[in-house]
């Protein structure tokens, strides 16, 4: 796979399962209303780490987007690009940590970045309509306190959720690739945790826009997943092994099933790194 999407990638995961500090666990920013955040500055074209935002019409709200543009950009050289999606219960600045040095790798490797909020915090991005493999925590692990704050939707509400969840994605990808030089031929995906799901879904159901896919901490696909639909499109999948995704033997059998159905995928497991949070 592209050695670039890699280094980004395995730099992000091992930070996001390592880092000790209140603000790696996932301190949460204070909220804009959607009119407050409608007039919120932003410039067409600019480079380096921005606040972005648009009107989402068909979820009648101004939904926010976290993109960075590295400063080379000139404008007439085509770069690569890393949609990226948060886990659950965090927003579109997730990957923008201070601690993870997201800014200086996509500067090093050029790569121009975005990650959309997805409509809510849980939304999903599509997965959470799908039937997954069930996953039991080993002896010690605690479950992910995350879910306590999770609404309880209706199917109704959570097949809605979803599917805004999913047209946000689509919708900011399209934004970016129009406004800037995006090498359509480089377009990669990845996530974490529920954002690892989502990848698992979008994946698939839009398997011609990848380059290749990275999921980190979300297992592998679901029940009856649609192997064939990501052959030709590298993937490499991780977790720690103490976190509550699927991981050790389970996750090693997964990635031999995977191979066996013609897929190229690489596992990697970071030792004695904790539940990721």
């Amino acid at each position: 796979m592209n050695a670039v999407f890699a280094v980004c990638l395995l730099s992000s995961i091992s930070l996001a399962f390592q880092d000790p500090t209140p603000q790696g666990r996932g301190a949460r920013a204070p909220q804009l209303s959607s009119e407050e955040l409608a007039k919120q500055p932003q410039t067409r074209g600019a480079t380096g780490d921005q606040e972005r935002h648009y009107y989402f019409s068909e979820g009648k709200t101004e939904s926010p987007y976290h993109l960075y543009v590295p400063k080379k950009y000139d404008g007439k050289t085509k770069m690569p690009l890393i949609l990226s999606l948060h886990g659950a219960g965090a927003r579109q600045n997730y990957f923008f940590r201070p601690a993870y040095g997201m800014p200086d790798l996509l500067e090093k490797y050029g790569f121009i970045f975005v990650s959309p909020f997805g409509f809510h915090e849980f939304g999903g991005y599509g997965a959470g309509l799908l039937p997954r493999v069930p996953v039991a925590l080993d002896p010690g692990v605690a479950p992910n306190p995350v879910n306590a704050r999770r609404p309880q939707w209706t199917p109704e509400e959570q097949a809605k959720v979803n599917e805004l969840s999913e047209k946000d994605v689509m919708n900011v990808l399209a934004l970016v690739e129009k406004e800037y030089k995006v090498d359509l031929a480089r377009v990669y995906l990845m996530g974490h945790s529920m954002g690892g799901m989502g990848t698992w879904y979008l994946g698939q159901k839009y398997a011609k826009k990848w380059a290749a896919l990275g999921i980190l901490s979300a297992g592998f696909g679901y029940v009856d997943y649609p192997l064939q639909r990501l052959k030709g499109i590298p993937i490499i999948t991780g977790a720690g092994s103490m976190d509550t995704a699927m991981h050790g033997e389970r996750a090693l059998a997964e990635e031999k099933r995977f191979k066996a159905a013609g897929l190229d995928i690489r596992y990697i497991e970071i030792p004695a790194a904790p539940t990721c949070r």
